[in-house]
């Protein structure tokens, strides 16, 4: 299958390139294949061509830290009053997790994606929590994202809080859905789906824990996912118990590697910098989570100046990856009290650093319009009030196309939403079907 696509101002997000007028992107198969004037491309037969009725193109989002599971916190009472982050993961996100069934993860997943994809998100990279239902779990997330077409990288979250049977079973839950996916990837290396080790934190994971992560890690070549200093309680609990710094420990067992993620990284002081600087993982940065918490402000810009690759994610708090970016941008500049914070800083951090991730991690080009790059590519009802350059893409983002809704979602060269409409998709039946298991959820919660 062949598609052409035209009459589009295209934003390839590629430096040397740019913004480009009256160009046309032809894709065959899952890839870009050619970008170039419009009527200067010979197309193959039986093309599919696209107008793009004078719209912004240019390739989707990818979230580097989202918890698809917390969609059911959404509208949920509690019962008690969490007064501090270690209480909110007590008494909301460690309860509500231990209630999802294998249903619970299949719907809580395919909506937010469903959204996700109308706000033009590509890819995903996930963290996820069912210590009731982890066998399988993997799968139904996956299952969920295959049925609206869109790219993932799953993770199990382990951790020693609910006991050695439930550590072990999430292990076995991350090898088992990485080998799959290593499988998956050999037939066909555009498959949609890759694996890491998900950990939760240092303060919940035993020595024993550590080693054999790091043990999986080196047996398939894969980085672990794991949240970092979201708060104090973190360094608090870490230090009590082990008598060392989280970022001191996880070092110490060879889990902050390139291809790992650190997700928060907020109380971080120099030593522990440095340590993070010396091994480059990589560390996402949510603010809307964290002035959600009211845990903090990750110093992200001396991160990225330290040299390490700082991408974006939502931790839960939305599918919307560029509703999160704007938020951020302006919640580091009212923090800092200074109106010239961030500006190139978030600019790296979406546009440039977030597809490099998926491609460090995955080993699969997104983020460009550029020949040879994976097709996830999206339009938006963008129409600039004025003139649109490479120079100033950033400033039309920001105060324009964060608000503009998106028309068009292309994803391994599969047309997933077209004017609005995914046709597949039934979600009026989905959101439904949700609801119902919602309410299960909801019921075993408050027992």
């Amino acid at each position: 299958m062949a598609l052409y696509i035209y009459n589009v101002t295209i934003a390839t997000n590629d430096p040397a390139i740019g913004v480009l007028e009256n160009h046309g992107v032809l894709i065959e198969g899952s890839h870009i294949t050619a970008v170039a004037p419009h009527g200067n491309l010979t197309l193959p037969p039986y093309t599919e061509q696209i107008d793009g009725g004078g719209r912004l193109l240019m390739p989707g989002f990818t979230n580097a830290h989202m918890h698809f599971y917390g969609t059911y916190a959404r509208g949920l009472s509690m019962k008690t009053t969490p007064h501090n982050f270690h209480e909110i993961l007590q008494q909301l996100w460690w309860a509500l997790d231990k209630v999802l069934d294998e249903e619970a993860v299949y719907y809580s997943a395919l909506l937010p994606a469903i959204t996700a994809v109308r706000h033009g998100c590509t890819s995903v990279i996930d963290h996820h929590a069912s210590p009731s239902a982890i066998e399988g779990s993997l799968d139904q997330i996956k299952n969920a994202l295959a049925h609206v077409g869109m790219r993932g990288l799953l993770c199990y979250e382990v951790s020693d809080r609910d006991g050695t049977a439930v550590r072990e079973a999430g292990l076995a839950e991350n090898e088992r859905f990485i080998r799959a996916c290593q499988a998956g990837k050999e037939a066909d290396p555009t498959y949609l789906f890759d694996g890491m080790v998900g950990l939760h934190a240092s303060f919940t994971l035993e020595d024993e824990t550590l080693t054999k992560a790091a043990e999986m890690m080196q047996a398939l070549g894969r980085g672990c996912h794991i949240h970092l200093l979201e708060d104090r309680v973190d360094e608090q609990i870490t230090q009590e118990k082990h008598g060392r710094g989280a970022v001191q420990r996880l070092d110490e067992f060879g889990l902050l590697t390139p291809h790992s993620i650190v997700a928060h990284a907020i109380f971080l002081d120099e030593e522990s910098t440095a340590r993070l600087v010396k091994n480059d993982p990589i560390v996402v940065h949510q603010a809307q989570s964290n002035m959600n918490n009211a845990v903090g402000r990750a110093d992200v810009f001396n991160l990225l100046e330290s040299g390490l690759t700082v991408g974006l994610g939502t931790d839960g708090m939305t599918p919307d990856i560029r509703a999160e970016t704007r938020t951020g941008f302006l919640m580091h500049k009212h923090h800092l009290g200074d109106n010239n914070a961030g500006w190139t800083q978030f600019e790296q951090m979406l546009l440039r650093n977030n597809p490099a991730i998926y491609q460090r991690l995955t080993g699969q080009q997104v983020g460009q319009i550029t020949p040879g790059y994976l097709a996830d590519i999206i339009l938006l009802d963008y129409y600039p009030p004025t003139t649109l350059t490479s120079d100033n893409l950033w400033g039309h983002f920001l105060f324009g196309m964060v608000d503009t809704a998106v028309d068009t979602t292309i994803i391994n060269g599969q047309i997933i939403m077209r004017h609005k409409q995914i046709p597949h998709l039934d979600e009026t039946a989905l959101a439904a079907a949700s609801r119902q298991v919602a309410e299960r959820v909801w019921q075993h919660f408050n027992d």
